[in-house]
């Protein structure tokens, strides 16, 4: 009983222990960052219950961040377990019912958010005893763990019926989330839950719907494809073709518009909104910048990074292939970065966007800043692309590279508001800046390419 739940949990523990093993050092420092943020919660917590200040942030607040946390966890768990596993495909075909599969995959995802939550919330009430903060709150607990059930059981529904070929199955739990957020009170979600397991429930009998309908990709005959392409011209065709068949280039565009006018409309009114009084006369002229940074970071997280790091992590299946190609690395390495160009594209209208709040008298600033910032995450995410390609430790990866980039970044638009205070307008510094800046993305690039050969033995051809 419950076979396919042990065997998922099996797998899960494995894959992370492998993972661990595989690259320490990146996972040392993701626990470490977890338990420093779980710390920092914890002293905001503090902060927040023995000093006066405007912030109105409620228990509503908290438990609705952490029930749509677990929500869209459960979409992405339940769609790596079970909608694009390839080894469900047994599982599937033997004598066991596939619904009790399809249930018992379920259940090893919901108790995977649970393990989740007791861990953290385990760590976060340890660490608010540290502040001699009054932990003794079971119904609240239960409040809280009754949600990511909730959420769990909405989750699961979501996940198969998003990948249906009936999407307005999905229609019931979008009326139960809007009922959500108009109610804003976490006893209605608990009240709640027997509706969430019974639609639950009747989307896992129609499970196989969206394993079936799961999309595969399909080659389209194009004239592209019989023309003869120098080698990084092929690189750079095969790396475009495939952001263009997953659709990734218009969620760039749509991300960069998103992000430049939300980032435009803080850089206005944020501070007024977000930070309270006090903080706000401490900061002063700080804040308008702090936006910008975090605008640009945005973007360039997904426009740049997250490309970059997939360049290498996707070949998992077909890094074989380019180990016998005879083609020097340096080439393979500068035609994978060449696609990376029109990524950079679909990140400029974020600088329009937001000028439409900021003004254009910061537009050198602002096209200097995103180029700044795209090239250093470039020159951060193709060496540990090509150190970890096909170890499929993307998220760590993006984690690892996003602290590294924030601080550089920081450092950056920190230093350029002193600079500018004492020179004004610095368009050289500006210049010298990219220039170096080019400099150490060819190092970056040439040491990316050395790792390649180290890691796969390739030979460097003429």
């Amino acid at each position: 009983m419950f076979e396919t739940t042990k065997i998922v949990l099996t797998e899960i523990s494995r894959n992370l222990i492998k993972k661990i093993k595989d690259a320490p050092f990146l996972y040392f420092m993701f626990f470490g960052m977890i338990l420093f943020s779980i710390f920092i919660f914890s002293f905001a917590t503090y902060f927040l219950i023995n000093i006066e200040t405007n912030l109105d942030i409620s228990l509503e607040d908290i438990f609705f961040m952490v029930f749509f946390i677990f929500l869209l966890k459960t979409v992405a768990d339940f769609y790596n377990n079970f909608t694009k596993s390839p080894t469900i495909t047994y599982s599937l075909s033997t004598q066991v019912s596939q619904k009790k599969t399809a249930f018992e995959i379920f259940l090893a995802v919901l108790l995977t958010e649970l393990i989740i939550w007791f861990s953290f919330s385990f760590i976060f009430l340890l660490s608010l005893s540290t502040f001699k903060i009054n932990i003794y709150y079971p119904f609240e607990y239960i409040l809280f763990t009754f949600g990511i059930v909730t959420a769990s059981c909405l989750g699961c529904a979501v996940s198969i019926n998003f990948f249906s070929p009936k999407k307005y199955r999905l229609l019931p739990m979008l009326l139960l989330l809007g009922f959500y957020f108009y109610i804003s009170s976490p006893i209605y979600v608990v009240f709640t839950l027997p509706i969430a397991v019974i639609h639950c429930t009747w989307s896992l009998s129609n499970s196989m719907e969206s394993y079936l309908f799961s999309k595969r990709k399909q080659r389209t005959k194009e004239k592209s494809l019989l023309k003869t392409h120098t080698i990084i011209k092929a690189q750079f065709h095969r790396e475009t073709t495939i952001l263009w068949r997953e659709k990734l280039l218009f969620s760039f565009v749509f991300s960069s518009i998103i992000t430049g006018l939300f980032s435009g409309y803080l850089f206005l009114y944020g501070d007024e909104i977000l930070i309270p009084e006090q903080l706000r006369e401490t900061l002063g002229g700080f804040l308008p910048s702090m936006f910008i940074f975090l605008g640009v970071y945005v973007v360039v997280m997904y426009t740049a990074v997250f490309p970059a790091l997939n360049l290498f992590l996707n070949e998992e299946k077909t890094m074989w292939v380019i180990r016998h190609l005879p083609v020097k690395n340096d080439t393979i390495v500068y035609g994978k970065v060449s696609a990376l160009a029109l990524c950079f594209l679909t990140s400029i209208p974020f600088i329009f966007y937001i000028s439409i709040f900021t003004g254009f008298n910061q537009f050198v600033f602002l096209f200097w800043f995103l180029i700044f910032s795209y090239i250093a995450g470039i020159i951060i995410s193709i060496p540990l692309g090509v150190k970890y390609v096909g170890k499929k430790s993307d998220i760590l990866l993006l984690y690892s590279v996003s602290m590294i980039l924030f601080l550089i970044i920081g450092l950056m638009i920190s230093f350029v508001n002193i600079i500018e205070k004492l020179f004004g307008n610095p368009i050289i510094f500006y210049l010298l800046v990219l220039l170096f800046e080019i400099f150490i993305l060819y190092f970056s690039l040439k040491f990316s390419s050395r790792i390649l050969a180290l890691k796969y033995n390739l030979t460097n051809y003429s």
